[in-house]
């Protein structure tokens, strides 16, 4: 009987080396003698070096971009009128520390004690709550309509109490309208306390155990009008501390024509969360997101010296990056997302034309270098300082240590920067400078084209005929007068 003979033919590659090595196994099935099964060794061959292997694929990080603004949104965004650059002001009782005593938070410390805190911009700089009897009264430069007030409570435990009023009258006074009384809640809080009209809103503390009170808000009525005719900005910290007046304007904010534009996942209609000044809302990615991002377009260039964000509390690492221009080449062909029939909130920082999805290769990840990093995330907050440095969009990048559990999410970002000392002009920001040159920003005008010009050589003569002549001169008459003659 013939033998049988069965030939399998197995390839290994080896994929830890660059080059790899075919191995060709034959597995005989003889009915002949076994010296027969010396001649098929022979087919038993290593094959020398035959190509090299074909390089891994870089992992590659894909950014959706946000919707525009819309109308009908706008309710969700009221403006926060608890700001030094709007003429608010705050008094603590019965002890009171002066401005000049502020100090910023670093890498989630804070100890600050300086009740100044509340009005600034920065919602990682806090202030301490003490234990006992105390009392926070927030004064606002106008009889506003007030709707909610928020904060985020750090450890402190007892009760509280918000009245309101037009008039700043003794305590006791029966024009103290009591609108909540309650346990002081724990974390992120937002209070419905009207529409009512009011100039001071007035916190009584009663607390057992003292703790830190963070971005605090009064908020008045959402309109459009908040984001189509900003309101007059009032800015005037020359006798103060420089930390003070630096955290007084932040470029992020989303009625300064900021915009959330890029996320690595999450519900992108929600990405303006981050920047609303609004403690008790976020941003939330989606579950198993290994590295959230965030992109946040400041509308022009701007020059940054610190930034900051408020998150939720999960072990990791954060790194902020300022950029002139987005990381990725946009191709010519972009896909641009389709007009809507919605109203939008038009202004210069969102960009049409840009794609609705950014890929960053690893590569041009690693070519960016962030300004600063914080290592521990546990406290849930963090800030940078860094040197000056101009550009247009702020990002973020988090790297929790584990995608388990719940979605990360972010509740505040600000951005700081450079900003002259002194009055901003109405519906103005602070005067900034990019690039050595000093100019003033946010006009309710389009480059002065609607301004008249004025001055010599400037001024035009009225488009007018000529002056319409004299009346004719009336003909003369002369009358004679007789004097009275005696008799």
């Amino acid at each position: 009987m013939a033998a049988q003979k069965t030939l399998r033919l197995k390839t290994l590659l080896l994929p830890k080396l660059r080059l790899f090595f075919s191995i060709v196994f034959v597995s005989i099935e003889i009915m002949k003698p076994p010296v027969l099964l010396l001649s098929w060794i022979k087919h038993l061959v290593l094959f020398g070096p035959l190509a090299v292997a074909s390089p891994v694929l870089a992992s590659v990080l894909v950014l959706q971009k946000a919707p525009p603004l819309t109308a009908e949104r706008v309710p969700l965004y009221p403006e926060n009128l608890a700001r030094y650059h709007f003429g608010a002001d705050v008094k603590a009782m019965p002890q009171s520390n002066p401005i000049a005593t502020l100090r910023l938070s670093s890498n989630g410390e804070d100890r600050n004690t300086a009740e100044a805190a509340l009005l600034c911009d920065d919602p990682t700089t806090g202030y301490r709550l003490p234990a006992g009897l105390s009392t926070i009264l927030v004064s606002l430069p106008n009889i506003e309509n007030i709707e909610s007030i928020s904060f985020v409570n750090d450890d402190a435990q007892g009760e509280f109490a918000i009245a309101i009023s037009n008039a700043d009258v003794p305590g006791t006074s029966p024009e103290w309208h009591i609108v909540q009384k309650k346990p002081i809640p724990r974390g992120a809080f937002k209070a419905k306390i009207g529409p009512g009209e009011a100039k001071y809103v007035k916190l009584t503390f009663n607390v057992t155990h003292p703790g830190r009170v963070a971005a605090f808000g009064v908020y008045a009525t959402p309109a459009v009008s908040d984001f189509t005719m900003p309101r007059p900005r009032k800015v005037s910290f020359t006798d103060n501390s420089s930390s003070f007046a630096l955290i007084n304007f932040n470029f992020t904010d989303l009625h300064a024509q900021a915009r959330g534009l890029y996320a690595s996942s999450g519900e992108l209609k929600e990405l303006n969360n981050l920047i609303d000044d609004q403690a008790a809302t976020s941003y939330r990615f989606a579950p198993g997101d290994a590295t959230p991002i965030v992109v946040i377009d400041l509308g022009r260039e701007r020059v940054l010296s610190r930034l900051c964000a408020v998150y939720a509390s999960q072990p990791g690492s954060v790194e902020f990056y300022v950029l002139r221009n987005l990381p990725a080449s946009l191709p010519n062909d972009a896909a641009v997302a389709p007009q809507s029939n919605v109203q939008k909130i038009s202004n210069t920082s969102q960009t049409a034309d840009l794609p609705t999805s950014l890929t960053i290769s690893e590569k041009e990840f690693a070519g960016l270098k962030p300004v600063g990093s914080v290592a521990n995330t546990n406290e849930g907050r963090a800030s940078v300082n860094f040197p000056e440095t101009a550009g247009r969009y702020v990002m973020l990048k988090w790297h929790p240590a584990t995608t388990q559990g719940q979605p990360f999410s972010i509740a505040q970002v600000a951005a700081f920067g450079v900003s002259k000392h002194g009055s901003s002009g109405q519906g103005g920001e602070a005067n900034h400078r990019t690039d050595g040159k000093e100019w003033m920003d946010g006009k309710n005008i389009l480059d002065n084209k609607e301004i008249p010009a004025e001055g010599p050589g400037e001024a035009q003569a009225p488009a007018e005929g000529p002056p319409p002549g004299l009346p004719p001169v009336p003909p003369f008459t002369f009358i004679p007068q007789v004097p009275p003659t005696s008799p």
